[in-house]
């Protein structure tokens, strides 16, 4: 097979034409060979031709001058890039944007072109520069946070959010539709790009800020249908029940919810979900209990940890809202069933145990909360406020061993300016005046309730002489407790097996007090029933009194009317089927008189 491949050859290359065309190539070759070399040995040291940084041209240059022709070029100082859209503007700083040209670099750059890449490639650069040139950039540092800080800005003043379609129900029962509006974005990897080539570019010109419009995409036939299902809605209640609590939708709540493809938000539903984490979340409490011989001075009960499971809530939310969607009346017009138009959706929530529980750290029995009572005192002076916070501290944390009877007086002790108190209205002799302690009834009337929550036997309890006002801000008329030191005083007996401590909980910021009742349940529990008010009379006419120490034409009133009434509530107190405690307690209210004093003074 060789030999005859060689004969073959031989008998080509002795055709003149095929001898002459080898030569020919072999010409060409060593031409485009010998320009080459001549070429590469021509830029051995220098940047090749059409080589340029902006409006910088480096052909022909070494490594040095073309540093030397960038530093020429280059500002004093770095300038600034107004940024701008429609007519608002934004300046980019360089200097505070810590730009910094590094011109060896770019220099070096320039250089490489058309190098170190191996010849093929090397080759195709130099072929690419000879027709096409190449544009670089100069190499520079920045503060890329910096740099973050203005787009962020430019964004936050620029941007414009989709508003969506809102279903509005109206004061008249309607429903509106409220048309919604295409958003605005900054297309903010574009305007980065865009800034940083002009700086690479020494390119200071002001950049208009890339945007792009975000549209609202929903159908009108779809606007048509969500109206519908709307009206279906607008009178319908989901009711969400966790631990202790609710949260009731109706009306427009509801309708925040829907969107406008035929289901509900899931975003909208989301917030909701973790809204109501914020409010049921909490983390198991340890017990704290610090017992110096005589009171509690530190008291924390357990608490089971709380934790709603967000996932299955906004399953549990979007379902209960589809139930209620689909439920219909037919009855409607002929039947008003509330029932129809109520969903309750009982929410999961996780319960954690504490590490230490309350009764672990003591051996008195004081265990869990067995009472509370609440009252507010809005409208109080400032000395009131003050009388109120003190006496519910000189209360805390007072220990009732088994067996022991109370006395609000005899545990608060003296009440006077000598132990804190400040002047603030008192009832005394039949008129209201200024006293040391005015406002030690607002804590005597919220212990009594606190007392009658737990269920415990009463032994004194006498009610004010007229109906104040600060006691029926968030109770029946009559449910409250007056003292006076040293009678009338405010008495209950511990019947539990173990120790009561009282922990109280004054906010002046607020005027609400708590006062609460710890110790060891026995199944007992208490109800009020039957509050009731009759015999109602009108304050009698106010009562001028001269006063030769006011000057004359002064008028300064010293007592408030009060209607008249006689009050009454029932309370009953039970443990399986046995009664411990059936009371009806009465109170009669006298009309009070506003007193004006008149200045008689000269």
């Amino acid at each position: 097979m060789g030999k005859k491949l060689i004969k073959i050859i031989k008998k080509l290359w002795g055709r003149r034409e095929i001898k002459w065309g080898v030569i020919g190539i072999g010409v060409v070759v060593g031409i485009v060979g010998m320009g080459v070399v001549s070429y590469h040995l021509a830029y051995s040291q220098k940047i090749y031709p059409k080589v340029r940084v902006g409006d910088i041209d480096l052909s022909n240059l070494t490594i040095t001058e073309a540093e030397g022709r960038l530093v020429k070029y280059l500002p004093e100082k770095p300038g600034k890039i107004e940024l701008y859209y429609a007519k608002q503007s934004w300046p980019v700083d360089l200097t505070k944007l810590e730009v910094a040209y590094d011109v060896p670099t770019t220099a070096k750059e320039a250089y490489l072109q058309g190098r170190g890449k191996g010849m093929g490639a090397d080759l195709a650069t130099k072929w690419r520069l000879w027709w096409q040139g190449k544009d670089l950039d100069l190499e520079f540092d920045y503060n890329e946070e910096k740099l973050e800080e203005i787009i962020e800005l430019v964004v936050s003043q620029v941007e414009e959010p989709v508003i969506m379609p809102i279903l509005e129900l109206g004061e008249d029962d309607q429903i509106k539709l409220r048309p919604g509006k295409n958003g605005r974005l900054v297309e903010t990897e574009r305007l980065r790009e865009t800034i940083l080539s002009n700086i690479g570019e020494l390119n200071f010109e002001e950049i208009e800020i890339p945007t792009r419009i975000s549209e609202v995409k929903i159908r009108g036939e779809d606007l048509e249908k969500t109206q519908v299902r709307a009206e279906k809605l607008k009178d319908k209640e989901l009711v969400l029940t966790y631990d202790s609590g609710q949260r009731r939708l109706k009306g427009q709540s509801v309708l925040d919810l829907i969107d406008f493809h035929g289901s509900f938000d899931e975003e909208k539903i989301a917030s909701l979900s973790m809204n109501l984490a914020e409010e049921i979340n909490r983390p198991a409490q340890n017990a704290v209990f610090q017992f110096d011989g005589q009171r509690v001075r530190a008291f924390k009960p357990a608490l089971q940890g709380l934790r709603l499971d967000e996932n299955q809530a906004r399953m549990e939310i979007k379902a209960g809202l589809e139930r209620l969607e689909s439920r219909e009346n037919p009855m409607a017009e002929m039947v008003k069933e509330e029932m129809d138009k109520t969903e309750v959706v009982k929410l999961k929530v996780v319960m954690s145990e504490p590490e230490i529980k309350t009764e672990e750290v003591n051996n008195l029995g004081i265990k869990e909360l067995i009472g509370k009572g609440e009252s507010t005192f809005h409208g109080s002076i400032a000395s009131r406020e003050h009388n109120v916070a003190l006496t519910a501290v000189k209360l805390n944390g007072i220990l009732l061993a088994p067996g022991e009877i109370f006395s609000f007086n005899k545990s608060l002790g003296d009440v006077s300016a000598a132990t804190g108190y400040k002047q603030a209205y008192i009832i005394k002799g039949g008129r209201t005046v200024l006293g040391d302690g005015g406002g030690v009834c607002q804590v005597s009337t919220t212990f009594f309730r606190a007392v009658l929550d737990a269920g415990l036997p009463i032994v004194q309890r006498r009610a004010h002489a007229y109906r104040v006002a600060y006691y029926e801000q968030n109770a029946a008329a009559g449910i409250d407790a007056t003292v006076y030191d040293p009678s009338p005083d405010f008495q209950f007996k511990n019947d539990t097996p173990g120790h009561i401590l009282i922990q109280t909980y004054a906010n002046t910021g607020t005027n609400y007090l708590k006062i609460e009742i710890y110790g060891s349940s026995d199944g007992r529990v208490a109800t009020i029933t039957n509050t009731r008010i009759w015999g109602q009379l009108p304050p009698p006419e106010p009562l001028y009194e001269d006063d030769p120490t006011l000057p004359a034409g002064v008028v300064k009133q010293i007592d408030w009317a009060a209607w008249g009434a006689k009050t009454a509530f029932d309370w009953r107190v039970v443990r399986g089927g046995e009664t411990l405690q059936q009371r009806t307690f009465y109170s009669s209210f006298r009309p009070w008189q506003a007193v004006y004093l008149r200045g008689t003074g000269g």
